[in-house]
This record gives C-alpha cells, structure tokens and sequence, in this order.
C-alpha cells in the first residue's frame, strides 16, 4: 500500500474524469467528492476504483476541505478532475512518499504545472505555475473562496524534487467557447466578492480599481513579450491575448453591479 491519497473534487467531469484517473499511480487511495453531477462522474469514479462522496457545493475551499478530510493515508495528492499526471511525476511522487524524507518531513510541496491550451502544452507567457498540492494530512487547509489555495499550518512550503518531467498536465479548457464559459462564471464570481470587500474595505479595494483601464495592455505585452509567449505560437498568441482581459472584465462587472445598486 502507498501512503498516498488522491483527493479530487467534481461537477459534471464525466468527459474528463477518467483521463486523471488513469494518470494516478497503482495502489494509492482515490477519493471523489462530487456536488451533485447530473452526468456519469460519478459512475466512472467508482469504475475506476475511487471512494465517492457527495457534498453540496458551497465554494472551491470548503470543498477540498471536506474532500480531503475523507482521505485516510499519510500524504495527500490534491488534483483537479482536468489534470493529469506525467509519467515521470508518477513514478517520482511514489517514490517520494515511500523513502526516509517522504517518512519524516512535515512540510508541503509545490508541483510544476502546465497548460495544456488549443491542444498545446504551453511553456511560456506565464502559462505555468507551481500550487501547493502534496501534503500530509492534518497539516493545513484550503483557503479563499475562488482560485483556493493550500496553507500549511507548520513547517515549509518547498518545491517537490521530482526533476525534469514532472510536472501535472492542466486540460483546463477543452476549446474556446468552454475558455469563455469559465471566464464568464469566474469574472463575475471575483466581481461578486469584490463587491462584498467594497463595503468593508473601501480604500484597498479603489486602489485595485483605479488601473484596470490600462492593465490588459500591459498584461498583454508581459506574456505574450516579457514572458516570451511568442515562443508557443499561435495559441501563445491567443491566450497572451484573451487572459490580458481577465482583470479588465471583473472590474467591468463590478462598476456594472456598483451602477444598479
């Protein structure tokens, strides 16, 4: 048995699921919790051995949270269900977990992750990024409610040291219309929530205000020139292009709330 837990939350990831289910490692713990798929997620979960739960959905934290409270082995691998594992991270996360370090440390590690994008695995232009996704269990939690983070309680956040090739594949976007989709729900979901930091902290939130005009040019010729995004082609071009107008848009919606208020 591995001391290792994989912990995946899920919404409708039938079409997804099982490319991440099939890039784990043999012998380790899978378990879904899911919130209330109307699809097959949950079927091609336990086809491919994992444990499921359901849990409604109440924000991103919450939900690893009580995702990775169900897991019952030393470590914790937590994945989204459009992530995959390269072979060299498998073979290296098991290895980790099992020798004298994997034993006896008690930090957290950082992974490398890539954009997979218009069918590219992406290298530049800011299209990669390392969260803190292995840990034990009982040693931190998740926090924020959009774009969630893992913070450790005690000890060390640290880079994992599995090497060139390992890295976990994000197959975040299955095309442009789902790109789109996502922008839409999450600009106005940061808009919401920026909306309630408004009334509470006023002048933190008109200083983040005040440049978004000018930032997605600036956002524009960091990845796509700074950040050497011209070097992934033309789906460098296009996400330098449509990321550049992420801060801009929740900024947009949250001037359209503050209007109809």
């Amino acid at each position: 048995m591995i001391e290792l837990s994989v912990v995946i939350i899920t919404l409708n990831e039938e079409a997804r699921l099982g490319r991440c289910l099939e890039s784990l490692p043999e012998g380790v713990e899978v378990v879904v919790l899911d919130s209330g798929s109307t699809d097959k997620t949950v079927e091609v979960a336990r086809k491919r051995g994992a444990r499921t739960a359901t849990r409604p959905f109440d924000d991103y934290a919450s939900q690893k949270n009580a995702a990775i409270a169900l897991a019952s082995r030393r470590w914790i691998l937590s994945l989204d269900a459009d992530e995959v594992l390269s072979p060299i991270f498998v073979q290296k996360v098991v290895q980790f977990v099992s020798s004298p370090e994997g034993n006896s440390t008690q930090d957290a590690f950082k992974v490398l992750r890539r954009l997979n994008f218009m069918g590219k695995v992406m290298f530049f232009g800011k299209t990669s990024d390392r969260p803190t996704r292995l840990f034990l269990r009982g040693s931190g939690k998740f926090y924020a409610k959009v774009h969630e983070q893992f913070k450790l309680d005690s000890g060390q956040v640290r880079r994992a040291p599995f090497g060139r090739g390992a890295h976990i594949l994000h197959y975040s976007y299955e095309n442009l219309t789902d790109y789109f989709d996502k922008f839409n729900r999450y600009t106005s979901r940061i808009a919401e929530l920026r909306a309630n930091n408004e009334a509470t902290q006023p002048r933190r939130c008109s200083l983040a205000f005040a440049g978004h005009v000018s930032r997605p040019f600036f956002e524009f010729f960091s990845r796509y020139v700074l950040r050497f995004g011209f070097l992934d082609g033309y789906p460098g071009y296009c996400y330098a292009l449509i990321s550049s107008l992420y801060a801009f848009v929740k900024y947009a919606k949250l001037i359209e709330r503050s209007q109809k208020s």
